[in-house]
């Protein structure tokens, strides 16, 4: 596994949107995250990988997810980076079966981003592990994915949290075209009441509020009957 900066999430989970949705969160805060759908996946490259943290979804192909935790605590021992589980089995004797089994945490899905990415942060300070910030810069634009801020020739531009979510989503994306059903399902969480007019209205704030114009670099296109794709037109 190649060594990075920041600290390596490896992430289980089999259900695509969940999967997509968090490892975006994952990232924007500046963490790495790698992507597992089958356990035994995940298990063997914990176990010759450098990894700061596991975050275990239960029910999963070929390996539960505390299968992979058992498997890891046998083979690595004092080695095995801490795991949090992130499931909807929501009992109370689920929970407590992990941690007596050595989890360090137990979500239940669905769980918001700044209580997963807060309880990430303890495991990694608990580890000795700081989350080190990671800006970006494109021409007068500059982002604080860690800090979710960002910067239009040297002055903070404060977002909505909406608009915050789109444009962090956005600048991972660049050159991709993002359909409005996926945009919807990923910055809008899932929420079916969403008017697909609201993604046209969200992304012409961002035009203004970030300058995301051609003069400045940029063009954030609308695709007639797909969705959007942010160009950044300087390389």
């Amino acid at each position: 596994m190649p060594h990075t900066s920041a600290p390596r999430i490896a992430y289980l989970e089999d259900e695509p949107e969940t999967a997509e949705a968090v490892c975006a969160w994952i990232k924007e805060a500046g963490l790495e995250v790698d992507l597992f759908n089958r356990g035994a996946d995940c298990a063997r490259a914990v176990e010759r990988g450098q990894y700061a943290a596991c975050l275990l979804d239960w029910l999963v192909p070929d390996m539960s997810g505390p299968e992979v935790l058992a498997r890891l605590r046998l083979q690595l021992k004092e080695a095995c980076p801490p795991v949090i589980f992130l499931t909807a089995r929501d009992s109370e004797d689920d929970v407590v079966q992990m941690l007596s089994a050595g989890a360090v945490d137990y979500l239940v899905k669905p769980v918001s981003r700044p209580i997963l990415l807060a309880r990430l942060n303890v495991v990694l300070h608990r580890s000795g592990l700081k989350q080190e910030t990671r800006r970006n810069a494109w021409g007068g634009l500059e982002v604080d994915f860690a800090n979710r801020q960002f910067f239009v020739e040297g002055r903070r531009v404060e977002l909505t949290e909406l608009e915050t979510d789109f444009a962090l989503y956005l600048l991972q994306n660049v050159g991709r075209l993002l359909t409005r059903a996926h945009l919807l399902s990923t910055v809008w969480g899932h929420n079916t009441d969403v008017e697909s007019r609201k993604v046209d209205v969200q992304a012409s704030a961002l035009r203004r509020k970030l300058k995301l114009s051609p003069e400045s670099g940029w063009r954030l296109v609308s695709v007639y009957g797909q969705g959007y794709r942010l160009e950044w037109l300087h390389d």
